[in-house]
């Protein structure tokens, strides 16, 4: 498992890094990347697994899944609400590392967001519900789907991203390839 963890690990911190290197460049309008933010959390929340899940209860009493704080909290845990823990506490360390990205950017009308765990969701207890990126119910579904047009990448949006991507400069250097100019 050590092995495992130090893995996944090293994949966030490489991807905030990178993303620290493209807010740092200025070139990236932070209205697009918010847009991409909202498509690609939900997606990495629904790897948490269902909520009430049986099968996260029994890995846990078996030894194979443990929860991420199992050192610093020391309360028997709710096996049926596993996954949801583990979800909260995740979007909890991408809020630090987006507010870290947001010190990079000086206008704080355009600072980053991280969307609540209900919105656009594919499994869970909210998965295929309509809630807006504050967590906030839409009852109509027209209504929601014009709303995600509003907060979620649209075709010009993968455009702006692809052309930015072709200028020069528009990530910053990492600190070895500075060394090496």
């Amino acid at each position: 498992m050590n092995p495992m963890l130090k893995e996944e690990s090293f994949h966030l911190g490489t991807g905030n890094n990178g993303l620290i290197r493209i807010v740092k460049a200025g070139k990236m309008p932070p209205d697009a990347m918010q847009r991409f933010f909202y498509k690609w959390i939900p997606t990495a929340f629904d790897l948490f697994g269902t909520d009430n899940s049986s099968s996260a209860h029994w890995a846990y009493v078996w030894g194979l899944k443990g929860r991420y704080d199992e050192r610093d909290n020391q309360l028997e845990p709710d096996k049926a609400k596993l996954n949801e823990y583990s979800r909260d506490l995740y979007r909890q360390e991408i809020t630090k590392l987006v507010e870290r990205l947001n010190m990079f950017i000086p206008d704080r009308e355009r600072w980053l967001r991280v969307p609540d765990t209900k919105f656009n969701r594919k499994i869970g207890v909210y998965a295929h519900q309509h809630f807006t990126v504050d967590g906030e119910p839409i009852d109509d579904a027209a209504k929601y789907q014009a709303y995600l047009k509003t907060v979620l990448p649209q075709p010009e949006h993968y455009q702006v991203v692809h052309d930015i991507e072709k200028e020069p400069a528009w990530i910053e250097p990492k600190k070895a390839d500075s060394l090496l100019k």
